[in-house]
């Protein structure tokens, strides 16, 4: 019985933690507190991975996915499918920097052109949906969503 009550325990401590690590992104703070998170863990992967240090390129780069996964968020709510598919790309190409540095001895040429490949995907949607403000830190563009008062 307490071998039983420990293990449901434990799953459900487990279960609350995943829950409370998924924070759906639902409005522009929030998009951007997410995307900032972005560039710092991704140049945290980078310089583990010239370091040799792929456990902590592992532990960046989840930073980096949780961050995207979150955001995707968004841009489901908002209905915009070019950002939702930008969103599903990055982070399939965030996934295959992931298994390039969890390979049993990573080749680094493939984990350099994953690298390069993964932090591609950010400009066309910085392109698209983000614009610079006067201290140089990225928004959202004004516009690219409906006010909930204007009928979205």
């Amino acid at each position: 019985m307490r071998r039983t009550l420990t293990t449901v325990t434990a799953v459900l401590v487990a279960l609350a933690g995943t829950v409370a690590m998924a924070q759906k992104v639902t409005n522009p703070m929030e998009l951007d507190a997410a995307m900032k998170k972005v560039a710092p863990a991704m140049g945290a992967a980078n310089k583990a991975i010239k370091s040799g240090d792929y456990t902590g390129a592992k532990a960046s780069l989840a930073t980096v996915k949780q961050a995207l996964t979150d955001a995707e968020n968004f841009w489901v709510m908002h209905k915009k499918d070019d950002a939702i598919a930008m969103s599903k790309d990055s982070i399939a190409k965030v996934t295959a920097l992931e298994q390039a540095v969890s390979a049993p001895t990573p080749d680094m040429e493939a984990v350099m052109a994953a690298v390069k490949v993964a932090g591609g995907t950010c400009g066309a949607c910085h392109k698209t949906y983000r614009e610079q403000d006067a201290n140089m830190q990225y928004q959202l563009k004004a516009g690219t969503i409906q006010s909930p008062s204007s009928g979205s």
